[in-house]
């Protein structure tokens, strides 16, 4: 898990080296890295050959190379006869055999793989190379650095930063180095009773990415002495006050400097290290303590007496600017003192530091009130952090407490289960709290007004909206249009006191939002954004990341909007967010439709689709049915693309989603006008002007008026595709207005008009060309075509807009090799070669591979 990029440079990577070196530290992921690029390789019909070597045989000539070759001994036979004898001189010597020196044995080597490959791809794989005998390495580094056949790849690992000695200094590298946070969250989830909540993000924390440090720390819990034993013969090999210092070095937070554990030991003799530096437990450079692994923090610090880890945290405290945290791991007992501290510096910190003070705090309270405050902090502190388990964990169900610590215990409940999906349950929770919330206690109502509408936008409940009005200011216990809630929402925060800045820009954002004034909605977000990193205040962000990628792709900020997709993954994967990864997983499928890149067999078919209720989470229905209807667009299945976008529609033509539905009604227009389904598109759209009310958003009129040119039988299309393209303000929504240029291109086509149409297709070709939307970009060549244009503009080079892997294959398929025979080459399935010849083709606007060979031949 994390390491499928990588798979993919070995073994399907078109710039992938034939030799290749991967580094890294224990336990990062090297050997299973080389038995996945094994299992697959062979899996694709290759022959693997594995070796490992060994520090016991380091001493014993060509041991490694015998593992090696062992599985291919029959295959001597086939080479001449002094090759034949060195190689047989390995595995059965006789009296009369001897290795030979020089060039012969690896040349014998060379040949043989050289045999093998016309069978064949071959990959050959040497795990630990910083222990292989000297004898085998020089014949392994000359035949890595003369491999010529391409069917040929050779896989080392080592140990370490840097190359062993006596390997090609030329030979290409692939450094490994922690897992991404997404990819670590990913591989604990797999771990048999993986800890949750703050155990869980204490974990990732301290395992740094290390693959290994997360399986061994998930299984060893609070019993570390399987950690301990793996380091047990080191760390009992260094000197007494060595081990003593590590005790320090380990007790100490990571952010902690050299200069503190030194102050904490009384000492500035940094002598005391170079044992366990020789060692390679530690590295101490510029002012900094690190250990090389995890592992060795946690096996350091554990081994050690209780008393001594005490007296440790003790010392640390004394000189540390982070002294509560180090007497709260001290402590053996309520300590008010303590406690009160831990509270203080809460304010300090991030939100994790600061919920984590705030439980400790709450643990060490001697009175039931403090307990009882502390932890209502802790909670809110939790949910700014963004993580469900852990509010979940921290909740305990009111009893006699403040009515505010109430409302905010609601507050932090409610949004977890709302990230969780649970949106009805988390609503009902909020309404309650609400009726028992004074009406004097401003900040109360409107945090708990603010978490209401954001449930009620991802639910998309009618019933939902209409209670909406008892949050907003109790004007009206049916609520009201949907953007008069919203602008209520953002007058109360404006009467609210004590309300911080990331909140009002928020609150800004979502009504902008709302409205579709795309741009101030993207600077408000941006804005908010910055500020709630800095303080690792990530659950509001996961309220609103899905709108910030939609606003982004709206705006034609492409590039934008999947740098946010994937943060927000990571962040989701992180906390488990669960329906906000099914959002970005949507919107992320979206944005490759948008750009051309779809596939067939797209499908949202993972644990979260099936176990998620979608009735409640309209929202996320919507940004899904969207997806599939647009992928089905660019791959021209019209039939599939109009049952998608239709169902964002109930058969009376209410909206699914109040906001999302009417924003694909050109989208639905565009799939009707294509299946011959004008009628019942004309349906929908009656439906959603009425829903928009006398003053719709301009942008919702711009999509009206294109929908209506394509299914409006009464209207007349060239007055509203005039409409939707000659407002200056739909410049703000690049792709939409492209689109709509686009059909009113094809209509002044067929209405023989080709002039005009050409003018209109020239400026939705610069658009789509600028923006990267392939699929429109290859329309509107084709309309150009179409209208007379003999070509229209494109690249000299005829590959030129593919990526690297798609000329390669069009490369191999024109010259004749069958989808198999190509994936044999590139390690690839045929029906993965199948599926992107079926993207290539459009792109190079032909339909065979005849006409892939022309098209080859006129380039060169």
């Amino acid at each position: 898990m994390g390491r499928e990029a990588d798979v993919d440079r070995i073994l399907r990577g078109v710039d992938r080296p034939q030799s290749l070196l991967v580094l890294g530290d224990t336990g990062t992921g090297k050997t299973r890295l080389l038995r996945i690029a094994g299992k697959e390789a062979g899996e694709r019909g290759a022959r693997v050959l594995s070796a490992r070597a060994c520090p016991s045989e380091a001493r014993q000539s060509y041991a490694c190379l015998h593992q090696l070759l062992l599985p291919v001994l029959d295959e001597f036979d086939n080479l001449p006869d002094p090759q034949q004898r060195a190689l047989h001189a390995l595995f059965a010597p006789t009296a009369d055999d001897a290795v030979p020196e020089g060039m012969v044995l690896p040349t014998a080597v060379l040949t043989l793989l050289a045999q093998l490959a016309r069978t064949g791809p071959v990959l050959l794989t040497v795990d630990d190379l910083q222990d292989c005998d000297r004898d085998s390495l020089a014949v392994l580094s000359f035949v890595a650095r003369r491999l010529t056949d391409p069917s040929v790849t050779v896989l080392f690992s080592a140990h370490g930063e840097a190359p062993p000695p006596g390997v090609p200094s030329d030979l290409a590298v692939l450094p490994l180095g922690p897992l991404s946070p997404r990819a670590a969250a990913r591989l604990l989830d797999a771990q048999p009773g993986a800890p949750t909540g703050r155990a869980r993000l204490e974990l990732l924390r301290q395992a740094e990415g290390n693959p290994l440090a997360i399986i061994e720390l998930s299984r060893a819990g609070e019993r570390t002495r399987g950690i301990q034993q793996m380091y047990a013969a080191r760390l009992e090999a260094l000197p007494e006050g060595t081990q003593h210092a590590l005790l320090y070095a380990a007790a100490a937070l990571p952010q902690e400097e050299l200069g503190t554990v030194m102050a904490a030991l009384g000492s500035d003799d940094l002598r005391v290290w170079a044992p366990a530096e020789a060692a390679g437990l530690i590295t101490v450079i510029g002012g900094r303590l690190a250990f090389g692994n995890p592992l060795a923090r946690t096996a350091a610090y554990h081994r050690r007496p209780a008393q001594l880890r005490r007296r440790a945290h003790k010392d640390l405290a004394a000189v540390s600017a982070h002294g509560p945290s180090h007497l709260a791991t001290a402590a053996v007992g309520p300590d008010e003192s303590v406690a009160a501290a831990l509270q203080a510096a809460s304010a300090l910190g991030d939100r994790f530091t600061a919920a984590r003070a705030l439980e400790q705090a709450a643990l060490l309270s001697p009175l039931g009130h403090d307990r009882a405050g502390r932890l209502a902090a802790a909670l809110t502190a939790a949910s700014e952090l963004g993580d469900p388990a852990w509010v979940r964990e921290l909740y305990a169900p009111p009893g006699e407490v403040d009515p505010e610590q109430t409302g905010a215990a609601a507050c932090a409940v409610g949004g977890a289960l709302s990230l969780l999906s649970f949106q009805r349950e988390a609503f009902d929770l909020l309404l309650e709290a609400a009726r028992h919330t004074p009406e004097s206690d401003t900040k109360t109502g409107f945090a708990l007004a603010a978490v209401a509408t954001g449930i009620a936008r991802q639910s998309g409940l009618p019933q939902h909206w209409r209670q909406l009005g008892f949050f907003v200011g109790r004007v009206s216990k049916d609520g009201g249009q949907h953007t008069d809630v919203l602008a209520s929402l953002k007058a109360l925060a404006s009467t609210t006191t004590g309300l911080g800045r990331p909140a009002q820009l928020l609150t800004t954002a979502s009504l902008a939002h709302h409205t579709d004034e795309s741009d101030l909605c993207a600077e408000q977000f941006r804005q908010a954004g910055e500020r709630l990193r800095a303080q690792g205040a990530l659950g509001p962000l996961a309220w609103t990341v899905a709108d910030q990628v939609d606003t982004l792709l709206d705006l034609g900020r492409w590039s934008e909007a999947e740098s946010l997709i994937e943060e927000g993954l990571s962040y989701a994967a992180v906390h488990r967010w669960t329906r906000v990864e099914m959002d970005l997983e949507a919107l992320g499928t979206t944005l490759r439709a948008l750009r051309g890149e779809s596939v067939p067999g797209t499908r949202f078919t993972g644990p979260n689709w099936r176990s998620v209720s979608l009735h409640e989470n309209r929202a996320t229905h919507a940004r899904m049915l969207r997806a599939c209807g647009l992928t089905a667009m660019v791959l021209g299945d019209g039939d599939g693309a109009f049952r998608h976008l239709r169902t964002l529609f109930a058969d009376d033509g209410d909206p699914l989603d109040p906001f999302l539905s009417p924003r694909c009604v050109a989208e639905l227009a565009v799939a009707a006008h294509r299946t011959g389904r004008r009628r019942e598109a004309a349906h929908v759209l009656a439906r959603v002007r009425r829903s928009q009310g006398v003053r719709p958003t301009t942008r919702m009129t711009l999509l009206m008026h294109h929908a209506a040119a394509l299914v409006d039988e009464d209207a007349d299309p060239e007055h509203h595709f005039q409409l939707a393209v000659v407002n200056p303000e739909a410049a703000r929504w690049p792709l939409e207005r492209a689109r709509a240029r686009l059909g009113y291109a094809i209509w002044l086509r067929r209405h023989r008009r080709p002039l005009e149409a050409r003018a209109q297709l020239t400026v939705v070709l610069e658009a789509a060309t600028r923006l990267g939307a392939r699929h429109l970009v290859e329309s509107a060549r084709g309309e150009l075509r179409a209208s007379g244009v003999a070509e229209a503009p494109s690249s000299a080079d005829p590959l030129g807009e593919l990526t690297a892997q798609q000329r390669q294959i069009v490369r191999l398929a024109a010259d004749g090799l069958s989808n198999r025979e190509t994936g044999e080459q590139l390690f690839l399935s045929p029906r993965t070669v199948g599926s992107h010849l079926y993207n290539v083709y459009p792109k190079l606007g032909i339909s065979s591979r005849h006409q892939l060979r022309d098209l080859l031949v006129c380039e060169k």
